[in-house]
C-alpha cells in the first residue's frame, strides 16, 4: 500500500434548498424541473453516496402539496441512510433578525415537519445565509439543534489555517454548547464548476494518515442545474454523474459521511468563539456586517421595524387559535431574501417585498380584530417606528394603515389597504449599486460572459440601454413629499428625478409635529419653515400640512396652506410627490385614469403630464385594488415610472418599483399672503373587467 493509499480523509456534502415566500409558482416549477428532482435521480443510482439535504419549510410545503411522488421518495433515501436531514428555521429567516421566541419556535416548527414526513429527527440547523453572531447559539440549543455550518472565512478571520478548518468545533452562549463545522470555499468554487477530478485531487492533498479531517461542501442545491448554464454542465454533460463514480471508485480512501455520522466517530477539535460574520461575498455586499442592510437601504428597514411593530402588537393578545394564525403569517414575513440584495434580485423585486408586507398585514389585520371588538374604530401612536431617532406616527383603522414621518419631510412611508394586503407605498428608491460600472462597459464591448462561471462572476444583461437607467435618487422615494420648482416647469425638466430640479429644501428635512389625535377620526398635523431658491434669493416660505382619516371610509384627506413668509412676491410651482406601486408597470390590467380624459398612453410605466386635472387614478385590476386623487383646486399631473437596474441570476435587468404621481399647481402670493387647498385620496376594492 502506498503513502498516498494510506492517507484517508471525510467528505459531507449538504444541499440548501429554498424558494423565497410569495415567488413566482413557474420559478418553483422550473427550479424542481431543473435541480431538485435531477439532482435525487442521480443520487438514487449511486447507494454508496450519502448526502445532508435542507430544504426550507417554503419548499418542503410546495412539495408536499405539488411534487407527493418526490417526497416519498426524499423519505425512502431517508429511510436506507443515504440522506440525513437538516432542520432550521421554517420560512428561512435571518435568524439574527428575529426575536429568540421567533428563532425557537420556527426551528422547532421545522423538526416537527420533517419528524412527521420522513420519521427522523434533525440534530444540525442549516442558518440563513450562514449569517452568525455568537448569541445564537443559545437558541439554537433551546430549540433542540446540536449542530450548524458556519463559512471557513469565520475561521480564517480569527487566525485558522486551512489545515484547521478541516475539524468540527464547539462553541457556547451562557452554557448553552454547539457543535460548528466549517464549509470549504475551496469547494465552493470548484463544485460543479472545475472538473470534478479536481475535486478528488484537493481532497487527496488534505488526507492524512490519521484520517480524522472531514471537507465539507455546503451550498445551495440550485447550483446544480438552476443556475445559469449549470442544467447543461451537472446533467448533460454528466458532471454530478462522473464526480458520484469518482467518490465510488476512491471510496477506499475517501469516505462520504453525514454530520450526524462522522460525530459519532470523531469528538470535536477544540473550543471556538466566532465574532459575527457570513460567507465572504455576504460580507462585501453588506459592508461587513448584515444588519447594515437596514442603514443602506431604508425599504428593507421598514418592513423589518413593520415586523416587529406587528410582533409587539401579537404579544398583547391572549392565546389562541386566531393568535397562532396571527404569528404564522408573521413567521411567513420573516423570510429574508426580500430583506437584502446580493447576486440575485432579492429586495430589488417587488413581488417579494410585496409578499411580506402581504403577511404582515395579515398578521396584523388578524390581530386588530382580537383587540378592537367594534369594526369602526382608529388608532393613533408615537413611537420611533424605524428606530432611527426620532419618533413616527402611526395611523391604524379597519381597511387602512399609514406611518407618517414628521423628521423625513412628513412624508408618508407606508400605506396599508388591509382587505387586499397590500401597501400602496412600497417602492424602492433608484441608488448606485458596485456591478452598475458593468453595465457602461459591457455596451462599449469590454466583456463577454460565455464561459460557465460560478454566480458571483455572472455578468449579463437582459435587454441593452440599461445604462440610460442609471439615474439616481438622492432621498427617499416615500410620499408626500413637496417640492417647489421654477414657474412653468415641465415633465421633461425633471428627467432626472423630482429632486432634480427641486428649489425648495423641503424634501427629507424635519417636520414639526402640530398635533396626532384621534377620537372617531384621526389627524395628523406637520409645519415646517423653510426657503426657496428663486433668482438666487433664499425666500422663506411655511408650510403646514394635515392628513385626515375617518375610518370605514378608504379616504385619507390632505389639506395644506403655503405662506409668503417674505418680503417679496413669491412666484413658484409647488407639487406633492406620491410614489405607488401596483408591481407591473406593462401589464394592460394596471393603469392611469381620469375621468373626461383620454390618455395616449395609459400604462403604468408611462411618461405624462395633464393639466386642469380634478380626478386621476391608478388601478389595478389583477390585484383588485384601485386609488384615485381628487384635487379641489384643478392641478398639473405628471406621472413618470421608477424603473431600477438589479441583478439577477440570468443577468441584469429593468424592474419596475412603482409609479410618480404629483399633483402641481403654480403659486403667486404677495408677502404674508396663504393660500390653502385640499385633495383627497381613495384606496378601494375592484372587480377586474371581462373583456
Amino acid at each position: 500500500m502506498s503513502t498516498q493509499q494510506a492517507k484517508k480523509i471525510h467528505l459531507i456534502l449538504a444541499l440548501h434548498n429554498h424558494q423565497p415566500e410569495g415567488n413566482l409558482p413557474e420559478v418553483f416549477e422550473r427550479t424542481y424541473t431543473n435541480a431538485y428532482e435531477p439532482f435525487i435521480a442521480e443520487l438514487e443510482q449511486f447507494g454508496q453516496i450519502k448526502v445532508v439535504q435542507h430544504y426550507s419549510g417554503i419548499l418542503l410545503r410546495w412539495l408536499q402539496e405539488n411534487r407527493p411522488a418526490f417526497m416519498s421518495r426524499l423519505r425512502n433515501l431517508v429511510s436506507a441512510g443515504q440522506i440525513e436531514m437538516m432542520g432550521g428555521a421554517f420560512y428561512e429567516p435571518i435568524l439574527v433578525m428575529i426575536p429568540d421566541e421567533d428563532k425557537v419556535g420556527q426551528i422547532a416548527k421545522q423538526s416537527r415537519f420533517i419528524r412527521e414526513n420522513f420519521q427522523t429527527d434533525v440534530s444540525g440547523a442549516w442558518l440563513a445565509e450562514r449569517i452568525w453572531e455568537p448569541h445564537l447559539a443559545k437558541p439554537l440549543v433551546q430549540a433542540g439543534i446540536g449542530y450548524t455550518v458556519l463559512d471557513d472565512a469565520h475561521f480564517r478571520n480569527v487566525g485558522f489555517t486551512e489545515e484547521e478548518t478541516l475539524h468540527y468545533y464547539v462553541t457556547e452562549e451562557s452554557g448553552s454548547r454547539l457543535s460548528i463545522f466549517p464549509i470549504s470555499e475551496t469547494l465552493r468554487y470548484k463544485i460543479p464548476f472545475a472538473e470534478p477530478q479536481e475535486t478528488i485531487d484537493y481532497l487527496a492533498q488534505m488526507a492524512t494518515p490519521e484520517g480524522d479531517r472531514v471537507v465539507v461542501l455546503a451550498d445551495d442545491g440550485e447550483k446544480f442545474g438552476s443556475w445559469p448554464g449549470t442544467a447543461d454542465l451537472v446533467y448533460k454533460e454528466q458532471w454530478l454523474r462522473r464526480f458520484f463514480a469518482l467518490l465510488q471508485e476512491n471510496s477506499h480512501w475517501l469516505q462520504v459521511t453525514t454530520f450526524q455520522e462522522f460525530m459519532q466517530k470523531q469528538p470535536p477539535a477544540g473550543r471556538i468563539y466566532l465574532p459575527a460574520g457570513s460567507y465572504r461575498e455576504m460580507m462585501e455586499w453588506s459592508g461587513g456586517f448584515w444588519r447594515n442592510f437596514f442603514v443602506r437601504y431604508p425599504e428593507s428597514n421598514q418592513i423589518h421595524k413593520k415586523m416587529l411593530h406587528v410582533r409587539d402588537k401579537l404579544s398583547r393578545v391572549p392565546a389562541g387559535p386566531q393568535k397562532s394564525e396571527a404569528e404564522e403569517y408573521l413567521w411567513a414575513g420573516q423570510c429574508n431574501c426580500a430583506y437584502w440584495h446580493g447576486v440575485f434580485g432579492g429586495l430589488y423585486l417587488n413581488f417579494l417585498r410585496s409578499a411580506l408586507y402581504s403577511r404582515l398585514i395579515a398578521a396584523e389585520t388578524l390581530t386588530d380584530r382580537m383587540l378592537h371588538n367594534e369594526q369602526s374604530w382608529v388608532e393613533v401612536e408615537q413611537k420611533d417606528f424605524d428606530y432611527d431617532g426620532a419618533e413616527e406616527v402611526l395611523v391604524s383603522g379597519p381597511e387602512l394603515g399609514f406611518v407618517v414621518a414628521p423628521a423625513q419631510g412628513g412624508s408618508l412611508l407606508e400605506l396599508d389597504f388591509k382587505p387586499r394586503r397590500f401597501n400602496l407605498f412600497d417602492v424602492l428608491s433608484r441608488r448606485q449599486e458596485p456591478y452598475h460600472c458593468n453595465i457602461f462597459e459591457m455596451a462599449q464591448g469590454q466583456c463577454s460572459t460565455d464561459e460557465i462561471k460560478t454566480i458571483h462572476h455572472i455578468t449579463r444583461v437582459k435587454e441593452a440601454g440599461l445604462e440610460n437607467l442609471l439615474v439616481y435618487d438622492n432621498y427617499r422615494r416615500a410620499s408626500l413629499i413637496d417640492h417647489f420648482y421654477p414657474p412653468g416647469t415641465t415633465i421633461e425638466e425633471l428627467s432626472g428625478g423630482p429632486g432634480a430640479a427641486d428649489i425648495g429644501d423641503f424634501t427629507g428635512a424635519v417636520y414639526e409635529l402640530q398635533g396626532a389625535n384621534a377620537n372617531t377620526a384621526a389627524q395628523v398635523g406637520l409645519s415646517r419653515n423653510g426657503t426657496v431658491l428663486l433668482n438666487g434669493t433664499a425666500q422663506p416660505v411655511r408650510v403646514s400640512k394635515t392628513v385626515g382619516y375617518t375610518p370605514q371610509s378608504g379616504e385619507i384627506r390632505y389639506e395644506y396652506t403655503l405662506e409668503n413668509s417674505g418680503d417679496s412676491p413669491l412666484e413658484t410651482m409647488f407639487a406633492v410627490e406620491f410614489n405607488i406601486t401596483f408591481l407591473a408597470g406593462q401589464a394592460p390590467d394596471r393603469y392611469y385614469s381620469s375621468p373626461g380624459r383620454q390618455l395616449a398612453n395609459a400604462r403604468l410605466d408611462s411618461r405624462g403630464e395633464l393639466h386642469q386635472t380634478r380626478q386621476f387614478g391608478l388601478t389595478d385590476e389583477w390585484l383588485g385594488i384601485s386609488t384615485e386623487f381628487s384635487f379641489e383646486l384643478p392641478a398639473t399631473v405628471w406621472r413618470m415610472p421608477i424603473e431600477t437596474v438589479s441583478q439577477s441570476e440570468d443577468g441584469m435587468e429593468r424592474v419596475y418599483q412603482g409609479s410618480t404621481l404629483m399633483p402641481a399647481w403654480e403659486l403667486r402670493l404677495q408677502p404674508g399672503e396663504a393660500q390653502t387647498f385640499s385633495f383627497s385620496q381613495q384606496v378601494r376594492e375592484v372587480i377586474k373587467e371581462v373583456h
